[in-house]
């Protein structure tokens, strides 16, 4: 089990390539409440995206290196609540975590508040950077990249931001993918 997600560090890869998993990549409607949203009660961690890593792919978080600024990835999240007419903010702290495939090992890779990550979707120099993490094991086949949020007042997040903020709800995260 622990295997799957720490990976092999003589592993060989085929090829490896940098992505960018987006909001329809981490949001999962599985963790929807029935009124397809996902309940986030203030100062509890709540898992509000993953994405299982397929077969023959083992995946770090972040791309490139800190040392070359203009080729690493960088994180951008803009979190939004079910308000009918106008979606509004949430305010809170994101967890980026790897969780092995039975939810047995947990690693915490990166932790911020939400004013933190969401600069300017457009403009790289007002994101957090976020090199790929070369020090945290592989996620591997079947094991989990969770976000999780613990929101500053307990309320809804929705998949599709509304109203003023509709197209405004961008979910950015970095990943060097590597194929086995």
């Amino acid at each position: 089990m622990l295997q799957r997600l720490r990976g092999n560090s003589g592993i060989k890869a085929k090829a490896v390539y940098t992505r960018t998993l987006d909001h329809a990549d981490l949001w999962d409607t599985a963790l929807e409440s029935s009124a397809n949203v996902i309940l986030c009660t203030a100062g509890v961690w709540t898992v509000i995206g993953r994405y299982q890593v397929p077969a023959q792919q083992l995946i770090r978080i972040g791309f490139g290196s800190a040392q070359f600024p203009d080729n690493q990835g960088y994180v951008y999240f803009a979190l939004y609540d079910d308000t009918a007419t106008n979606s509004v903010l949430e305010e809170g702290k994101l967890r980026i975590v790897q969780r092995d495939y039975d939810n047995v090992v947990s690693y915490p890779v990166k932790e911020w508040h939400t004013r933190e990550i969401r600069g300017d979707v457009n403009d790289k120099r007002k994101k957090v950077a976020l090199p790929e993490q070369v020090h945290m094991p592989f996620v591997g086949r079947d094991s989990y990249i969770e976000i999780q949020f613990k929101a500053a007042a307990t309320d809804s997040l929705i998949d599709v931001a509304v109203g003023t903020a509709a197209g405004l709800d961008v979910w950015q995260l970095p990943v060097t993918i590597y194929v086995i």
